[in-house]
């Protein structure tokens, strides 16, 4: 349990790397993180609603590319940051990988008065929930002031742009581990289902979910099944959301449960 003095701290304070923190019976994240299944991958954000702080000019996402790049009119960059009226209007990113360790982080940015870019400060955070087909809602609250995720708000789809020819090498993976475990052989199931899986197959990710369930290995099991889940399989958020309850925070269980059978 927090002591007095870590419960009043700000909430970047608190963070420890990437793990989240409670606040107030919410989960609070330092970001949102994916990897990037295909060579190339277009990341779309969506307004539902913004109340920044009036002391600010703006407020934003900032996106970042590990072992990749965002392509921007022209330009490979490792990351740009999205205002809000940009994000409205309907931001399309266009990230392309360049090694297997490929992936992209969402944090809130914010300008001040002075119209100085901040982020990773004071009361920053946060809440990540399921949306609608497929999509991740992110409310945001920005440095200043209290914690409030309702300054803004946008939910965030990734598509892959897969060739044919990746799309037939993935599922080939995912169909000779079917075989391998249908044989006994788990070991070189869970092999097999992970390449498929870090390529983007949902169906692999999920069976690699239910593999490390089985064998009391939930962490594993929640790393997986919720790769899968933000995939929109439905498998695996009512299985993202069992193990979510077992592990004491039955708010999001309720959330990916009610996702799995096409609740809001």
């Amino acid at each position: 349990m927090a002591g007095p003095g870590e419960a009043n701290s700000p909430l970047a304070d608190r963070f420890q790397g990437t793990e989240p923190v409670a606040w107030r019976g919410a989960t609070v994240h330092p970001m949102y993180s994916q990897r990037l299944a295909a060579d190339r991958t277009v990341v779309r954000l969506s307004l539902l609603s913004e109340a920044p702080p009036r002391s600010l000019r703006g407020l934003g996402i900032g996106l970042s590319v590990l072992d990749g790049y965002v392509l921007l009119r022209g330009r490979k960059l490792s990351g740009v940051d999205v205002w809000s009226d940009a994000i409205g209007a309907g931001a399309e990113l266009s990230l392309g990988r360049t090694g297997p360790a490929a992936a992209y982080t969402l944090t809130p940015v914010w300008m001040t008065a002075e119209g100085v870019v901040e982020s990773w400060t004071g009361n920053y955070g946060m809440v990540i929930e399921p949306g609608t087909d497929g999509a991740m809602r992110l409310r945001c609250s920005s440095g200043v002031g209290a914690p409030d995720f309702g300054e803004l708000v946008v939910t965030v789809t990734a598509t892959a742009e897969s060739s044919g020819e990746q799309d037939r090498f993935r599922a080939a993976l995912y169909d000779s581990g079917v075989q391998a475990h249908t044989r006994g052989e788990t070991d070189r199931a869970r092999q097999l289902w992970r390449q498929a899986a870090d390529l983007g197959h949902p169906d692999a990710a999920y069976d690699l979910g239910v593999l490390g369930f089985r064998a009391g290995e939930y962490g594993e099991a929640q790393r997986w099944w919720r790769l899968a889940a933000e995939q929109g399989n439905p498998r695996a958020m009512a299985g993202l959301a069992e193990v979510l309850e077992r592990q004491g925070d039955p708010g999001a269980a309720r959330r990916w449960r009610s996702q799995a059978h096409g609740g809001q």
